[in-house]
């Protein structure tokens, strides 16, 4: 009988130590899984980060690629000539207008859409999308009172920079339903109520 419980007794033992062992590895291997899974969320989010990266670098990857296979380099801004049927002020295609403005710095200052739309008002440092009401009212009073300043392109690029409102104009639909008169039909037949309604906004 004490044989009989003193096997008893080792087996239980070597089974106790088992699964205290068992538990061990059990417990390591979590851990492991664990810094394992971490790593490969890391990784995951380095991934997309590295996709969203080359996704906004792909547009001047392809300017620079269309730029290398030219046989000539992009012209100055002042060579390239207003063609209205391009629309909305715009004197060249993007890919040129993102050439240019990688190839010197001067042109950072005016930011891309400078580029690709020169401000046809004389205001170099003034894009579509910086124009403020004050701006857009000096630029419409500036063609009410000068019939050679009624150029389609001045129409076209405020057009499109009242479109944009990126700065939030708090005359929006004032100036889009004159420049859309002026854009359409080239109708010039209410500039004195045009010029009233400008410099009432001022006040």
């Amino acid at each position: 009988m004490k044989k009989v419980n003193l096997i008893i007794l080792i087996i239980l033992t070597v089974s106790l130590t088992a699964n205290a062992v068992l538990a061990v590895n059990w417990s390591n291997s979590t851990k492991k899984v664990n810094v394992l899974t971490k790593k490969v969320d890391d990784g995951t989010r380095e991934l997309a980060s590295i996709k969203k990266k080359a996704k906004q670098s792909l547009a001047t990857k392809n300017a620079l690629s269309e730029l290398s296979n030219w046989k000539v380099k992009p012209k100055p801004i002042g060579s390239y000539k207003y063609d209205r049927n391009k629309t909305n002020g715009e004197i060249m295609t993007f890919y040129e207008a993102n050439a240019i403005y990688n190839s010197n710095k001067k042109y950072q200052k005016v930011g891309l859409d400078g580029v690709l739309a020169p401000n046809p008002f004389g205001d170099k440092m003034i894009n579509r999308a910086t124009v403020t009401d004050e701006r857009a009212q000096k630029y419409l009073l500036s063609m009410i009172n000068h019939p050679k300043e009624r150029t389609r392109q001045r129409i076209d690029w405020l057009s499109y920079a009242v479109f944009l409102n990126k700065s939030g104009l708090k005359h929006r639909k004032v100036y889009a339903d004159l420049l859309a008169r002026w854009q359409n039909n080239y109708d010039f037949s209410q500039l004195a109520n045009e010029r009233k309604t400008i410099e009432n906004l001022q006040r």
